[in-house]
């Protein structure tokens, strides 16, 4: 890490000096650890130390927020390393790279039809098998940048790249086709 650049962050007004109160702003910065936990709700007071159920410190996002679907917490992590814990004891019960899709990620996993949806900033864009074993299905390359989180409406998926809005989905069948059996 730049020293100048340690500083430029600490100098919270910007005068070429660090007063008392930015360097314990800066030393507390220092300090902190980042983690996913769990944590119980209720009681009175400080509840901290009584209330952290779990903490998980490794391979943890800087961008994507986690996804909880199906009972099981998601993970996504530049690199494309995708963790799945369990939410009742925070251990790990898979982790791996989505191979053809080692990018950096903006976006947010998101889970419908008992799939995960993830989409790297190169705009792969990975179809996973949920699970506390998931597996990769498959991995498209929109060759387009993707930076907004996929989202599932109504049994389909939208996807917005930098220059595009897509829809994946089945048509549904109208009601001429349904009464018939025939369809498109």
């Amino acid at each position: 890490m730049s020293y100048e650049k340690d500083f430029d962050d600490a100098d919270l007004n910007a005068d070429g000096f660090l007063e008392e109160r930015e360097w314990e702003k800066y030393r507390e910065r220092r300090t902190l650890v980042n983690s996913v936990m769990a944590v119980r709700l209720g009681g009175a007071g400080d509840m901290t130390d009584k209330n952290i159920l779990w903490r998980f410190y490794k391979s943890l996002p800087n961008v994507p927020s986690p996804l909880l679907y199906r009972n099981v917490l998601y993970l996504m992590k530049e690199g494309g390393i995708l963790t799945a814990l369990d939410p009742a004891t925070g251990s790990v019960l898979k982790q791996g790279r989505l191979k053809g899709a080692l990018d950096f990620y903006y976006s947010s996993p998101v889970g419908a039809d008992g799939k995960i949806f993830t989409a790297s900033e190169d705009g792969h864009v990975s179809v996973i098998k949920a699970g506390a074993d998931w597996e990769v299905l498959a991995v498209n390359d929109m060759n387009d940048p993707v930076y907004a989180t996929p989202a599932p409406v109504d049994r389909q998926l939208f996807l917005r790249t930098r220059n595009a809005l897509y829809c994946f989905g089945k048509t549904p069948q109208t009601a001429e086709h349904a009464e018939t059996g025939t369809r498109d």
